[in-house]
């Protein structure tokens, strides 16, 4: 006996074990496929170079507009970009030394990050005054993620589950 796969669209969700009926093997749907073949368990600094090139162009964008040479709005804009994206080079140091701590150590990298979410939130219950700062870290850890996908989409060719 074989295990039956529940397929939608032609695409396999599932395996079902023919002898006691459960699901043993799920497969991923198409946005999942989308960000893993996006993202390797390879590290590497590509995305924080690019972060730092962006930042470097935002600051030059910056200093230049406040020279007087452009308008104020464009001189806003690199202000604000500047910030944002230094924030996310933080976010990104952030997250590769949790990773590169548990490659080093050869652990999960969920451990690290389950712990991180412990300790920030003793210290959000504790010092209540700190709670914006501790969503504003992990809204700027997911925004590096998303920033980090979008950087290496321009890696990667796409290819099709359909082929």
């Amino acid at each position: 006996m074989v295990p039956r796969v529940v397929t939608y669209y032609g695409q396999p969700l599932k395996s079902i074990c023919p002898f006691c009926g459960s699901t043993f093997a799920s497969f991923p749907s198409g946005f999942t496929r989308f960000i893993q073949s996006r993202y390797s368990d390879v590290l590497s600094f590509l995305v924080l170079q690019k972060l730092v090139t962006i930042t470097i162009c935002l600051v030059v964008l910056w200093f230049v507009a406040d020279w007087g040479n452009l308008p104020d709005n464009i001189s806003l804009f690199a202000a604000f970009g500047t910030v944002f994206f230094l924030a996310l080079i933080l976010a990104e140091l952030v997250f590769q030394g949790v990773e590169r701590m548990a490659a080093k150590f050869l652990h999960q990298s969920n451990y690290y990050w389950a712990i991180l979410v412990l300790v920030s939130m003793f210290i959000a219950h504790e010092f209540p005054a700190l709670a914006g700062y501790v969503a504003l870290f992990f809204f700027m850890i997911i925004a590096r993620g998303f920033v980090a996908v979008f950087i290496l989409a321009w890696k990667k060719p796409v290819k099709s589950t359909f082929q």
